[in-house]
């Protein structure tokens, strides 16, 4: 670790997570004491899209440093990873998010979890709580980025160097990101997925696809739960089990060929 203790190595992983946590209170509590009615429940979606908006820039800024550095010391002086990707890699990463977010999901609820764990509801109810186009800005669209940058662009790259093989990072990377979710259910959910989105990041050496795969899952979601289509394709067990197994089988085709990539 180049002479760095244990110490230093654990704060270099968790400090962009610790500075993710105070920037979140601190905007939070700054909006709502100058806009008073983002405290209100049916703008809980607004407050977060806009937190996560502020967030942005910050850990871009933090993304595009740490990116530099590492060129800096291989000697490079270009980001070659910028053209690893096409047009059908970025849809087939899209698909994958898409098949993966509703087969893992429905996959979780075949186990007793849900009935388990039931602290993932409050969110789920104030995620869906509000208007359509709150939901898309602070799921789809700065969730996607934000998360993406906090949890590959900086955490699993910080992890990356510390192993020589890479399946311990991308597992203690895929779990960073289940425990930033805060309850059992998501967490679940958010490991398996993670799995993907840091592969993806791994295959591409791009957030790109990653962010683009994040929120085309977050975005079926809300998209299945507008329709109403969500009860119909969970309807009775046998259509339950089928839409399961498909959606694992489609998004596994796509993992394995973004996994030829890398």
């Amino acid at each position: 670790m180049r002479g760095r203790t244990i110490w230093n190595t654990v704060w270099e992983l968790l400090s962009p997570v610790l500075l993710y946590v105070v920037l979140s209170v601190i905007l939070t509590g700054m909006l709502e004491l100058l806009a008073p009615p983002l405290s209100e429940d049916e703008n809980a979606m607004w407050l977060l899209a806009l937190v996560n908006a502020f967030q942005i820039p910050v850990f871009l800024r933090m993304y595009e440093r740490q990116r530099r550095m590492e060129a800096e010391e291989k000697g490079r002086t270009e980001a070659a990873w910028k053209r690893r990707f096409g047009a059908a890699d970025l849809l087939f990463a899209v698909l994958g998010g898409i098949f993966l977010a509703r087969g893992f999901n429905g996959l979780i609820g075949l186990t007793p979890l849900p009935r388990l764990f039931s602290g993932y509801e409050p969110v789920t109810a104030a995620v869906y709580g509000g208007s359509v186009i709150s939901q898309v800005m602070a799921s789809v669209v700065t969730a996607s980025i934000l998360e993406e940058l906090l949890m590959r662009g900086l955490v699993y790259e910080r992890l990356r160097p510390l192993f020589s093989d890479l399946r311990p990072a991308v597992l203690l990377g895929a779990l960073v990101f289940a425990l930033f979710h805060g309850n059992v259910v998501q967490g679940v959910y958010a490991f398996l997925i993670g799995l993907y989105f840091v592969w993806l990041y791994e295959a591409y050496r791009s957030l790109l696809p990653a962010v683009l795969a994040h929120a085309a899952a977050n975005a079926s979601s809300i998209l299945l739960e507008q329709l109403g289509w969500l009860d119909g394709l969970y309807a009775d067990l046998p259509t339950y089990f089928l839409t399961t197994a498909l959606c694992l089988a489609a998004g596994a085709f796509c993992w394995r060929r973004a996994r030829k990539k890398g």
